[in-house]
C-alpha cells in the first residue's frame, strides 16, 4: 500500500460539500424527465460514462504512473466498491418503481447510516462516541420529518418488493462507504474514485444491455447529463473520498443525509414545492447533527 496520507481537519466539510452536490441530482434529473424520453438506468449509465474518463485524466495528471501501483487485495476492494455503487443506484430506482419516491428515499437514507455504524464497529474501523450517536439519532429523526411518510396511493406498487430493493440499496451504499474508508488512508482519492467508477460503469453497461434501455435526449437533456456526470458525480465523489481520509465512515454516512435537505430546498426554490413545518424541523435536526459532528471532531483533535 502507498504512503498513508495525513488527516485533514476539513474532511467533514468536504463530505458536506459532496452531500450538497448530490442534493442537486434530483432537480436535474426531474428536468431531464420533463423534456426527454429516457430512463433512470440510462441516466445513471451516462453519469458514470461521463465521469470516468474525466476522473481518469485527472488521476493521471495528479498521481501519474503510480496510479496503477495498487495491491491486488485493494484493487479488488476498489472494483467491489464500484460494483456496489452501481448496484445501489439500480436498486434505489427499482425501489422507487415499487414503493414511490418517499418510502424508497426514507428507507434507503435511514438504513444506510445504521448499517455503516454497525459494520464499522464490527470491523473495528472506528470507535463510537456519545456525540456521534446523538448526531445519528438526530439525523435519522430529521430525515423522517423532512421526507415524511405517506403510504403509496397507486395500486401498481408492490411494497414488499420495493422494501427489499430499498434494503439492497441501503446495504450496498453502506458497504461502499466502509470500503472507501478502508482504502482512504493508503491511496489518493482520485485512484479510489476512478477505479471504482470504471467498475461501476461496466456493471451499468451490462444492466442497460439486459434491460434493453432506449433513450432520446435533446440538447438541453445532454447538457444536464453532462452536468450530472461532472459535478454531482465526478466532483462530488472525489470530494467524498477526500473527506473519508480524515472522517469516520459513520460520520460520513450521517453527513450524506443532507442530500434530501438540499433536494427539498431546491424543489421549493425552483419548482414551488411546499416545505411543511415538520420538514423545517427535520432540516434543523439535520443541521444540528452536522454541528455535533464538527464539535466532536474538534475535541478529538485537541485530545
Amino acid at each position: 500500500m502507498q504512503k498513508v496520507h495525513s488527516s485533514r481537519p476539513g474532511g467533514l466539510w468536504l463530505v458536506t460539500g459532496s452531500a450538497i452536490l448530490w442534493g442537486t441530482i434530483g432537480v436535474a434529473t426531474q428536468a431531464i424527465y420533463n423534456s426527454d424520453n429516457t430512463s433512470s438506468l440510462f441516466i445513471n449509465l451516462a453519469r458514470m460514462l461521463i465521469a470516468t474518463p474525466v476522473l481518469l485524466a485527472a488521476c493521471w495528471r495528479v498521481v501519474g504512473p503510480p496510479m496503477f501501483h495498487i495491491r491486488r487485495r485493494d484493487l479488488l476492494i476498489m472494483l467491489l466498491t464500484g460494483t456496489l455503487l452501481a448496484t445501489s443506484h439500480a436498486a434505489y430506482f427499482a425501489a422507487i418503481r415499487y414503493t414511490g419516491v418517499t418510502i424508497a428515499t426514507l428507507l434507503t437514507i435511514c438504513i444506510a447510516p445504521v448499517v455503516v455504524t454497525g459494520g464499522s464497529v464490527l470491523l473495528k474501523l472506528e470507535r463510537l462516541t456519545a456525540k456521534v450517536m446523538i448526531a445519528l439519532v438526530c439525523a435519522l429523526i430529521g430525515s423522517v420529518l423532512l421526507v415524511g411518510f405517506h403510504a403509496p396511493e397507486s395500486t401498481g406498487y408492490d411494497l414488499p418488493l420495493g422494501t427489499l430493493f430499498s434494503l439492497v440499496a441501503a446495504v450496498t451504499y453502506a458497504s461502499m462507504i466502509i470500503g472507501g474508508r478502508f482504502l482512504a488512508a493508503g491511496y489518493h482519492p482520485l485512484q479510489v474514485t476512478t477505479i471504482s467508477f470504471a467498475a461501476g460503469a461496466v456493471v451499468l453497461i451490462l444492466v442497460n444491455l439486459v434491460a434493453g434501455t432506449v433513450a432520446v435526449h435533446s440538447t438541453q437533456g445532454w447538457l444536464l447529463l453532462l452536468y450530472l456526470g461532472l459535478v454531482p458525480t465526478a466532483l462530488a465523489y472525489w470530494l467524498f473520498q477526500m473527506g473519508l481520509r480524515s472522517v469516520s465512515a459513520t460520520a460520513a454516512s450521517i453527513v450524506s443525509m443532507l442530500d434530501p435537505l438540499v433536494a427539498a430546498l431546491l424543489a421549493w426554490a425552483l419548482f414551488g414545492e411546499t416545505l411543511a413545518a415538520t420538514g423545517i424541523a427535520g432540516a434543523a435536526l439535520l443541521i444540528l447533527s452536522i454541528f455535533l459532528l464538527s464539535v466532536d471532531r474538534r475535541r478529538a483533535r485537541q485530545a
